[in-house]
C-alpha cells in the first residue's frame, strides 16, 4: 500500500493537541542564559531576535589563541565596550571573535526586522578599526545571529543516521518572543522517545526540526499514474503518518496551516527529508 507525496488534509487530533499543550509551551516559553555579558540573565527580558557582530573567524589549531589575543585587544580600543567582546570556539573548527548583542524586532507596518540603529553605528566602528600602520583589521565584520549553542542527547542527532529519509514532524524557528528553537527541538524529540518513537532532531542556524524514523530510498516511489510521473509514499511511511502524534508537521509546537491547491486553509501535513549526511546537504 502506498500514499501519495501530496497526503490527504487531516483534522487536528484531540490527543495530539493535549499532549503539546501540556509540553510545548513549556519548552517553547523557557528561556536560557547566553552566558554573553551584554545580556544578564535571561534573554526573554527583552522582545526581538538577537543578532550580533561576526568580527573575525580563525580556523586552525592556534585559532582559538589567536582570536582571543585580538578579542583582548579588542577590549582595550577607544570606542569600544569590554564586556561586550565575546569569543566562541565552534564544533566546526573555527573560532570565532563577536561584539555586542542586539536585537532585531519586527516592524508592524512593513513585516521585516531592520538592523538596530547601534547595530549599524557599531559595525561601521568595528570595520574602521585598525592595527599600528592603520590598515583595517575587521573590514568582513558582518551582522548575524546571535549563536546559540548546539543541545541534545548527541545519540539523536540527524545527520549521523544512515539512512536515506526520515519523516519530518516538527520544525521550530526563532519570533520576535521566542529563540530557543535548539532547546524546544531537542525536548520535542525527547518527548517523542519517551513515547517510543526512534525520533532525532537537526539543528541549522535558523531553524530546528524534530524527525522521526529512518528509511532507504525505497520510501519515495515513483511511477506514472494516469499519464504522469507521480510520488507516492511507501506504505512504511504511511503507517507513521497514521499516528495522531505524527500526523503534521508542527510550526513552534503548534499545527499549522498552509493554503492547498483549491485556495482552502488546510493543516501541513508531516513529510519525508532528506537526512543530511553532509554539510551541503539541504534538510528541507
Amino acid at each position: 500500500m502506498t500514499a501519495r507525496l501530496r497526503s490527504t488534509p487531516v483534522p487536528l487530533q484531540s490527543l495530539a493537541t493535549r499532549l503539546l499543550l501540556l509540553v510545548v509551551p513549556v519548552v517553547v516559553g523557557g528561556c536560557a542564559s547566553t552566558g554573553n555579558p551584554d545580556m544578564p540573565g535571561s534573554m526573554c527580558r527583552r522582545k526581538g531576535i538577537p543578532w550580533t557582530i561576526r568580527c573575525l573567524e580563525i580556523q586552525g589549531p592556534h585559532g582559538l589563541q589567536l582570536v582571543e589575543q585580538f578579542a583582548e585587544t579588542m577590549k582595550r580600543t577607544s570606542g569600544i565596550r569590554p564586556r561586550s567582546v565575546f569569543v566562541r570556539d565552534d564544533p566546526d573548527g573555527v573560532a570565532r571573535l563577536y561584539y555586542g548583542v542586539y536585537y532585531r524586532r519586527t516592524d508592524p507596518k512593513t513585516g521585516k526586522r531592520p538592523l538596530p540603529r547601534e547595530l549599524r553605528k557599531d559595525i561601521k566602528l568595528i570595520r574602521e578599526l585598525g592595527d599600528a600602520s592603520g590598515k583595517p583589521v575587521f573590514v568582513r565584520a558582518m551582522p548575524v545571529g546571535l549563536p546559540i549553542p548546539d543541545v541534545g542527547n548527541p545519540d539523536w542527532i540527524l545527520k549521523n543516521v544512515q539512512s536515506t529519509y526520515s519523516l519530518q514532524v516538527a520544525v521550530f524557528v526563532p519570533t520576535d518572543t521566542f529563540w530557543e528553537f535548539k532547546k524546544a527541538a531537542a525536548e520535542l524529540c525527547n518527548l517523542f522517545r519517551e513515547k517510543g518513537y526512534e525520533a532525532y532532531y537537526h539543528h541549522a542556524d535558523s531553524a530546528s526540526v524534530v524527525t522521526v524514523g529512518s528509511f532507504g530510498p525505497d520510501a519515495v516511489i515513483t511511477r506514472i499514474q494516469n499519464g504522469k510521473w507521480e510520488t507516492f509514499y511507501s506504505s512504511e511511511v504511511l503507517v507513521l503518518q497514521r499516528e495522531d502524534l505524527l500526523k503534521h508537521n508542527l510550526l513552534n509546537g503548534s499545527i499549522y496551516r498552509a493554503r492547498n491547491d483549491r485556495g482552502k486553509m488546510t493543516p501541513v501535513p508531516s513529510r519525508l527529508v532528506k537526512i543530511p549526511h553532509a554539510a551541503e546537504d539541504e534538510l528541507w
